[in-house]
């Protein structure tokens, strides 16, 4: 049996909680100089409420113990793992879990472990999640899992936004000029995720006119895979998401959809009122809606 190990980068929802078997790994929250384990010693309720007061999180990858324990747990339930790690580019989570994953597969030649580089996060993982679960779910075979989860990273396009260009000034991610202008204009940032790297792709005047051009992107992105299941992920604004659901299966009939709200750990980064769409640009060997 495969079980798939993912970290709190990677989004989920209530659906996906209930309907599958898998493990979370927590990374963590700072907040007052005290560390918090994501998901388990703070909610993403409370992470969003001390955003709210002014406060900047601070975030760490993964601990040794975290990943040990359930690559521990593995072994003794005799499973096979895959670990799909947020973006090697963004983190030291994936190359910290390399090394330990290296060690227990001199140490159980038996079992089967990969690590896989979800080259991003957020609902675009959640997209590679989800598909991984499915093969498991049908009982395919380790090693055509891993093969389809890479293929599928390569394929799933992340098209993002963010309400407050001041959030990216207090974490120190866009400088003061930038902040105070695009505010004053009501500029919204238009970002992508490319080769693992968070990329500024241009800048819209509005916050009506970057989500219709995010929805009119999602329509000429998936090409002629438009029965495909599109992923929405937002910061703490589940109305804004369920807007934009509602006009992309307006748009796209055939389509379908899931919506997640965007963990404390990236949520740290991007602020509050973030929204984000995911998509294949082409249809993978195997899928499951």
């Amino acid at each position: 049996m495969t079980k798939l190990i993912i970290d709190t980068t990677i989004d989920r929802n209530l659906e996906m909680e209930q309907k599958y078997d898998f493990e979370v790994i927590p990374l963590s929250i700072i907040l007052d100089n005290q560390s918090y384990l994501d998901g388990e010693e703070i909610t993403v309720d409370a992470v969003y409420e001390a955003m709210r007061s002014g406060k900047v999180p601070k975030t760490s990858q993964i601990s040794y113990e975290s990943l040990t324990k359930v690559l521990d747990k593995g072994i003794q339930e005799n499973e096979d793992m895959i670990y799909l790690s947020f973006s090697s580019k963004m983190s030291g989570t994936y190359q910290f879990a390399y090394q330990i994953m290296e060690e227990y597969k001199e140490k159980y030649p038996e079992r089967k472990m990969a690590l896989v580089d979800s080259k991003g996060g957020a609902g675009g993982g959640a997209l590679i999640a989800l598909q991984a679960l499915k093969m498991i779910e049908a009982g395919k075979p380790f090693d055509e899992i891993v093969r389809q989860m890479e293929w599928n990273i390569d394929h799933v396009l992340y098209k993002f936004t963010l309400r407050d260009l001041n959030w990216l000034v207090k974490g120190g991610r866009v400088n003061k000029t930038t902040g105070y202008v695009g505010t004053a204009l009501n500029i919204k940032p238009y970002l992508i995720v490319d080769d693992g790297f968070i990329k500024m792709h241009k800048l819209v005047r509005g916050e009506k006119k970057i989500y219709k051009k995010l929805i009119e992107d999602v329509k000429n992105g998936l090409g002629n895979f438009t029965d495909q299941t599109i992923g929405i992920s937002h910061g703490d604004d589940e109305e804004t998401a369920r807007a934009i659901e509602a006009k992309l299966k307006e748009e796209l009939p055939d389509c379908q959809t899931q919506v997640f709200r965007i963990g404390a750990v990236l949520g740290s980064h991007i602020g509050i009122g973030g929204i984000g769409v995911f998509y294949f640009d082409e249809r993978p060997e195997w899928y499951q809606n």
